[in-house]
């Protein structure tokens, strides 16, 4: 029994108590208008999309903090939590014996509420939050009707459709439109950067014979790297790490010198995840002296790790340049 119940039953056990002259007819009626009234308020729409619209923002915090156990794990009950509600999936109202004419949801009310209002532009604010919850869906025929919000003109409701693309994840998400906003100078910059990172969790949902479209899109951030978004291009050498094709390795090379540590170490660790030895003296640079970020140094270390097969000189250079000149890379 959930605690928004418990108050109202223990007051009706009081009443009860108080009242001898109470009849099991009378209290069954209270008992079934309490039930009546609470499952209202769960129903309630408007409601419906405050818990959806918490819980979603929830979600993104802990997704900020991944990789720690506890966030991680907050992440999965989050995303089973909004996925339940978008679905009609979650734990109804116990109750004992056959309560006659008590609302309760058909299964999928909710989300055809949540369709109708991903494109009723007179409400912005429920458009956007229906736009992301329709991402949780875990259905990817879902895409179409969040790709059309993601090109709406209002910033606001567009950022929220990316996100629901990037939850949704559907292998067959134009990269067009993520790269569009991606590269819009216009649109504000937490939003440019969020595009990129959507099409970076779509592309870790294709097939390896598939991302050559994604691919093409990284490779252009790269070429166009003086017009980005940092976080933009982190994204891209990223994506280009996760497709392992070492033939796109040199578009990564100018990135090992972004000012921005966070480009330099994707960069770095793009590189090993390809197995790019021949770029094993780019790498080399990033772990002497020039470079004073030590996370970037780390980064750089272990992608030279990657490239020898597992040796590992963390820092010593030339212990490495041996390594990689016995080789012959």
């Amino acid at each position: 029994m959930s605690r928004l119940l418990t108050i109202p039953f223990l007051f009706l056990a009081a009443c009860a108590a108080g009242s001898p002259n109470r009849t099991p007819a009378v209290e069954e009626a209270a008992r079934e208008k309490t039930l009546r009234d609470e499952e209202a308020k769960r129903r309630d729409f408007k409601a419906v999309l405050i818990r959806l619209d918490q819980s979603i923002d929830s979600y993104v915090k802990a997704l900020a903090d991944q990789g720690e156990f506890r966030a991680d794990q907050q992440q999965e009950r989050l995303y089973r939590l909004v996925q339940e509600t978008v679905l009609d999936l979650g734990p109804q109202i116990a109750r004992k014996g056959d309560v006659k004419n008590l609302p309760m949801p058909k299964q999928g009310e909710t989300l055809v509420r949540l369709q109708n209002l991903a494109t009723d532009a007179t409400n912005p604010e429920a458009q956007a939050i229906a736009l992301t919850a329709l991402g949780f869906s875990g259905q990817t025929d879902q895409m179409p009707l969040i790709l059309q919000g993601a090109q709406l003109r209002d910033p606001f409701v567009v950022d929220h459709a990316v996100l629901g693309l990037a939850v949704l994840r559907a292998p067959n998400t134009p990269p067009g439109v993520l790269a569009a906003i991606a590269e819009r100078p216009e649109h504000p910059l937490e939003g440019r950067v969020q595009a990129a990172w959507a099409l970076y969790r779509i592309q870790t949902a294709c097939e390896v014979g598939k991302m050559q479209p994604i691919n093409d899109v990284w490779l252009r951030f790269l070429a166009n790297r003086d017009t980005l978004p940092a976080g933009v291009l982190v994204s891209a050498a990223r994506g280009l790490g996760f497709a392992r094709d070492k033939t796109h390795a040199a578009a990564l090379l100018p990135a090992l010198k972004h000012p921005t540590p966070r480009v330099r170490m994707a960069a770095a660790v793009a590189l090993g995840r390809m197995n790019a030895q021949e770029q094993w003296r780019e790498l080399l640079e990033l772990i002497g002296p020039a470079e004073t970020v030590p996370n970037v140094r780390l980064a750089a270390s272990k992608a030279l790790a990657a490239l020898a097969g597992g040796a590992d000189h963390q820092y010593d250079v030339v212990a490495w340049r041996k390594t990689f000149e016995r080789s012959g890379s």
